[in-house]
């Protein structure tokens, strides 16, 4: 770091010259010597534009007694102090009371908040500088560019910066707009689209919207888009901008001349143009020369430059409106594992984007060739070019009961309050609300397992979090890292609050015992203590048990306790898992909602029927085993999402049977995880002797660290940061506490403690993050087209990401959008069809209101849109 930039003081900002603390004195004691400055102090100055604390907290105390109509003298503002437990932290009574002495005159408080704006501003000013010179030792250059210029900016502002409204000041906002809205025609709230049909959905375009609107090509989206600025700023004088990377700025003035003119596009390129076509050319030119339209044709333009020219136009021109002219061929400056990783970064950043400036941002984009695959030519919002999607089966894990569902569920009973567990910036597993769950039509899939046993079917436009970001499934290759989460967090259910005997026994049945329609409920086991644990449980029910010896095992029979349906069998119907066989057995969904504590209870009587737990010094091959077996596919699942819960990866293994019935194996593989179980799980009966032997031979042991280990892949970040470092490797692998061994150091994974050591040592955030986040890296083993299938996807808010059936996926690009249009021109594909001219603007998601298909007309030798009834002439331009 630079000598000069040493020398500026860090004091979180606040660099003040003496006579700022006077200036605020003096503007305090104004205040509360007259009520009366208030209204020439307040549109001058906030809370944030004082340099002591003190006088801050004061401020917030005048201006809170202001609100509610009450008085602020200085008596008043120490006794809200006292309440609100700041008097002592200001300086007491007495120096509220100072602040009186120190005004010549309290009709100059005016005056006073100039000189404390003028002092914020600069000490903003001196704050960004250090910030932006910190940058260039830190960013990279496009990310110093776009902090350092958001870092001028927000010094330039004058205006508050907090992010909360109290709902009173909110509530006003919103019965000026009805008003407001109620004096224009057909109540457009926002941005006026042209369209009357439109704008009534609508009721116009929001700042903070991204408006998709996309086609494929020769549907007219450029058109579409210059109709939405010609409505924002040559009918209603409202600042527009249209970033268009395909055509130049020459053709798009001339394709506006025509749309506004009402003149052929091709007579104008030709000059062929009579006397009347020249006079509307003449007025089309005067409405063009004084709208506030811009128009960037530059080539190459990158998102940083876009987010950097729509704040400038912002600032300095109160812009209302953006459109890019199209996503698809946007680029972000740097090199990129997958284009469509890409571009839903954009999708995302945009949306970002139009909140930070409140301006509707409008991204034309292709859609890709389904349209042209089916019958019907009507584009789906599952067209989207970088979309992607899941079939029916597919599950989500949801946050707030702790249970799987699956989409077809969800699109049965609804999605509305159902949050799930998803992944976030810094992968970490977070609750989310879904916003909306959709169909995506009919597409092919793809079945991709994963070495921990875990499956997904998916189209191969979905994408899935690697290593590097978000990948879709189409460019994933065996060998590929997915995350998939470490653990999951505890519902928000609370727990059953069920009995040990109550738990124990719904194990100890799904396990060894049957509960079907035709045969009697019984148990089987040879283990005297879980007998007698059954017989015990059993009791709840108001049974008496029943045993017949089987040779060296018993059969328990638990009848009903008297006439009628047997109170085992009405409880298992009543969690929907009566009457199923072996392979069709899985876990309640009200189960998934057990505390951990129950989980372990749970997994500890489960664990005594079919489960299996070997310590090395009893196999032949040495090697620990602890498994789980079961014929059904779903109830292995369960178990290795129950683990979990408990910080435990396990692996699902198939394992053929030889009565011709696939098993499924469910394994814990490694040590840390084996201990976990043995300390925390164990086995109940007979078997439990083994893992508290299995406990013994784990504990004081040094684990290995490469089992769930961080991929090897990590190791290239590693080296590559500490050569940047001027480290050597012998220096490197001293402070890593390791023997040095050259090379070899990185032939295999490494442990999350080591993970961590070598990003203290190179002190690397990146590194820290992937020590400690919430995710195991699995690994593809195959991919293999599966079905064509109806497919559907959800929209997560905020993390726009899901766990699907175990493995962390992602949004398809839709999901941030607020608005998706959908272009369609039925003679594009029909040359004679009966709608020739006419198009459709289906909206196909409307995230304030309804969705609907809009008829209009495609004009195409004017280069625009129109309504359907279009005979109209611009209106007048709105004051």
């Amino acid at each position: 770091m630079s000598a000069a930039l040493e020398a500026v003081p860090d004091d979180g900002g606040r660099h003040a010259p003496p006579n700022d603390v006077e200036a605020e004195r003096c503007v305090l004691g104004s205040l509360m010597l007259s009520a009366s400055v208030l209204d020439d102090v307040a549109p001058l100055i906030s809370g944030r534009d004082f340099y002591r604390p003190a006088h801050e907290t004061i401020w917030e105390a005048i201006t809170g007694l202001a609100s509610e109509g009450n008085p602020f003298d200085a008596v008043a503002v120490a006794d809200r102090l006292d309440a609100n437990g700041d008097l002592l932290r200001i300086g007491g009574p007495v120096y509220v009371h100072t602040l009186l002495s120190s005004v010549p005159t309290a009709a100059s408080g005016g005056y006073y908040a100039r000189i404390v704006a003028d002092k914020a501003v600069r000490r903003r000013v001196i704050d960004a500088g250090t910030r932006i010179a910190r940058l260039g030792y830190t960013s990279t250059g496009d990310e110093a560019l776009n902090l350092m210029e958001a870092e001028v900016l927000a010094a330039n502002d004058r205006t508050s910066t907090e992010d909360y409204r109290a709902i009173g000041m909110l509530l006003d906002e919103t019965f000026d707009e009805i008003e407001a809205a109620g004096k224009r025609e057909q109540g457009v709230t926002g941005v006026p689209t042209g369209f009357i049909d439109l704008d009534k959905l609508t009721s116009g375009l929001h700042a903070g919207q991204l408006i998709l609107v996309a086609g494929r090509p020769a549907m007219g989206k450029s058109c579409l888009g210059m109709d939405l600025c010609r409505s924002a700023s040559i009918h209603h004088g409202l600042t527009s901008v249209m970033f268009s990377l395909e055509m130049g700025r020459s053709d798009i003035t001339t394709r506006l001349l025509s749309a506004e003119a009402k003149v052929q596009l091709q007579n104008i390129r030709k000059g062929n143009v009579d006397e009347i076509e020249w006079a509307a050319l003449a007025r089309a030119r005067t409405r063009l020369d004084d709208a506030p339209f811009f128009i960037d044709d530059s080539p190459n333009l990158t998102l940083a430059d876009i987010r950097s020219k729509v704040r400038r136009l912002k600032q300095k021109n109160d812009l209302r409106l953006v459109v890019i002219d199209y996503l698809q061929l946007m680029t972000s400056g740097k090199k990129v594992e997958s284009r469509q990783q890409e571009v839903s970064e954009f999708s995302r950043a945009l949306k970002l984007l139009a909140k930070e400036v409140e301006v509707p941002i409008v991204a034309l984009s292709q859609l890709n060739r389904g349209p042209e695959q089916r019958q019907d030519k009507t584009p789906q919002a599952s067209d989207l070019r970088e979309s992607g999607c899941l079939t029916r089966e597919t599950t989500l894990l949801r946050a707030d009961t702790g249970a799987p569902v699956s989409f077809g569920e969800l699109m049965d009973k609804g999605w509305e309050g159902v949050s799930v567990w998803s992944l976030d910036d810094d992968r970490k597993i977070v609750a989310a609300p879904i916003t909306n769950v959709f169909p995506s039509g009919v597409k092919q899939t793809f079945k991709m397992l994963m070495a921990s046993g875990r499956t997904v079917t998916a189209t191969d436009t979905h994408k899935f979090r690697t290593l590097h970001g978000w990948t879709a499934l189409g460019d994933l290759v065996p060998g590929s890292r997915l995350a998939i989460p470490r653990a999951i967090p505890a519902p928000m259910t609370g727990g059953l609050g069920w009995s040990t005997y109550r738990l124990g026994l719904l194990a100890h049945l799904l396990g060894d015992g049957c509960v079907l329609t035709k045969q009697p409920v019984h148990y089987t086991s040879e283990d005297e203590e879980n007998i007698r644990f059954v017989t015990e449980a059993a009791a709840e029910f108001g049974i008496t048990p029943r045993r017949v010896a089987q040779g060296n095992w018993w059969h328990v029979y638990l009848p009903a306790p008297a006439a009628g349906r047997n109170p085992i069998s009405n409880w298992f119907r009543e969690m929907g898992i009566g009457n199923l066989r072996s392979h069709e057995k899985h876990l309640p969904a009200e189960l998934f909602g057990m505390t951990n504590a129950e989980v372990c209870t749970f997994l500890r009587h489960l664990w005594a029927t079919d489960g299996r737990v070997a310590e090395p010094s009893s196999m032949a091959s040495g090697i620990a085993i602890i498994s789980y077996a079961t014929t059904s596919r779903r109830l292995a699942d369960d178990v290795a999402l129950l683990l979990a819960r408990l910080g435990i990866v396990a692996r699902i293994k198939v394992v053929p049977e030889e009565r011709g019935r696939v098993g499924y194996r469910v394994t814990i593989a490694d040590a840390g995880s084996m201990r976990i179980f043995c300390e925390s799980i164990g086995v109940h009966g007979a078997r439990g002797v083994r893992a508290d032997r299995l406990l013994s031979e784990l504990v004081g042991k040094r684990l290995n660290p490469n089992k769930g280990a961080i991929p090897r892949e990590m190791w290239d970040e590693i080296r590559s940061l500490r050569a940047e470092a001027g480290m050597t490797e012998r220096a490197f692998q001293s402070r890593l506490e390791t023997s040095y061994c050259g090379t070899t150091l990185y032939k295999t994974g490494l442990s999350r403690e080591r993970m961590g050591r070598a990003a203290e040592i190179l002190n690397s955030d990146d590194l820290r993050g992937f020590a400690s986040d919430d995710v195991f890296w699995d690994e593809v083993v195959s991919i293999i087209p599966a079905a064509v299938v109806p497919v559907f996807d959800a929209t997560v808010k905020g993390t726009h990401s899901f766990i699907a059936d175990g493995i962390v996926a992602h949004n398809s690009l839709e999901q941030d959008a607020d608005l998706i249009i959908l272009l369609h021109r039925p003679d594009v594909y029909e040359k004679e069809s009966p709608r020739a001219g006419e198009a459709d603007l289906i909206v196909a998601k409307h995230r304030n209101g309804p969705t609907e298909t809009l008829k209009m007309v495609f004009q195409g030798h004017y280069s625009r849109f129109a309504d359907m009834a279009d005979d109209w002439t611009p209106p007048e331009r709105a004051s």
